[in-house]
């Protein structure tokens, strides 16, 4: 017979002195900045090309140089007289009265939503989604035809309305994710000392969704801010055009307008970044409270 050797005991791996943990985290922590770095420099860098070819006055899209060798203000000054200060004042009064359309339908909706209790608010809810499935191009094509045989067309209520389409559902969700959060004893203690449905939503709802009806307000602005096709399709007049038609017809154009045309998309590009600088301390409380089911 053949003799069976005892096995070897097995020998532990050293334990990590503290510098070569403290080595390791910090190879880690470089590792993920130099990844983080390559990130934002990929994102950021249209910025930087729209930079660099507004200061470029001659240039055009097949050659831009990519530092601007001898810069100048001519993009910008030619946006303003041709997209600036007409298509600004357009989009900002468009942008905000669809904010106050879609919040003045919206939070009644979706307190009503959160509050009630039924099989029809799960289909309401479908519908909201389904309605932010519709292409533009459709809602375009039917708001072109109501809105004439209103006598909206090239009117700042017609613009409102219908960039109001893109902001109301999402809203809506929005709010009433928020809303299912709110304490019903707070709510029901309000009723109970006299308060009436109007009453409660206004007085007690209102303020403790402070957060959520902000984040929805940011996003309807930015909805209306950033459309195109309404503004194509409602409007045919040069003074109610909204900055975004008139950079794509500075883009359309035979003349030489790559440098005001970058310029017009980054002066257009600044109320959006003040609201959302302004607000992003709310955004951000109100899609984390919402995320909570």
């Amino acid at each position: 017979m053949t003799a069976t050797l005892p096995a070897a005991p097995a020998v532990d791996a050293a334990p990590l002195t503290p510098s070569a943990v403290s080595r390791r985290r910090r190879r880690r922590g470089w590792t993920w900045t130099i990844v983080t770095v390559a990130v934002l420099a990929v994102y950021l860098f249209p910025v930087y090309w729209m930079i660099s070819a507004s200061l470029q006055p001659q240039a055009n899209s097949a050659d831009t140089a990519w530092f601007p060798a001898s810069p100048g203000l001519g993009g910008y000054q030619m946006a303003l007289d041709d997209a600036g200060i007409g298509g600004l004042r357009v989009s900002i009064l468009v942008s905000l009265g669809s904010v106050l359309v879609t919040l003045l339908v919206a939070i009644p909706a979706a307190y009503a939503l959160s509050r009630l209790r039924s099989r029809a608010v799960s289909i309401a809810l479908i519908l909201l989604l389904l309605a932010q499935m519709i292409p533009s191009v459709v809602l375009a094509t039917s708001f072109y035809a109501m809105f004439n045989s209103w006598g909206l067309l090239n009117t700042f209520i017609g613009l409102i309305l219908a960039n109001s389409t893109a902001g109301v559902p999402f809203a809506v969700i929005v709010m009433r994710a928020f809303m299912l959060r709110l304490d019903t004893e707070v709510i029901e203690a309000a009723t109970v000392d006299g308060l009436g449905p109007l009453g409660t939503l206004w007085r007690i709802v209102v303020p403790l969704s402070r957060n959520a009806i902000v984040t929805a307000g940011v996003f309807a602005f930015l909805f209306s801010w950033g459309d195109l096709l309404f503004g194509l399709t409602l409007v045919n007049r040069n003074e109610m055009y909204p900055i975004s038609v008139l950079i794509l017809a500075l883009s359309n154009s035979n003349l030489n307008t790559w440098a005001a045309t970058m310029a017009a998309s980054l002066i257009a590009s600044v109320p959006a970044l003040v609201v959302i600088l302004a607000a992003q301390r709310h955004v951000k409380a109100g899609l984390t409270a919402g995320s909570g089911r």
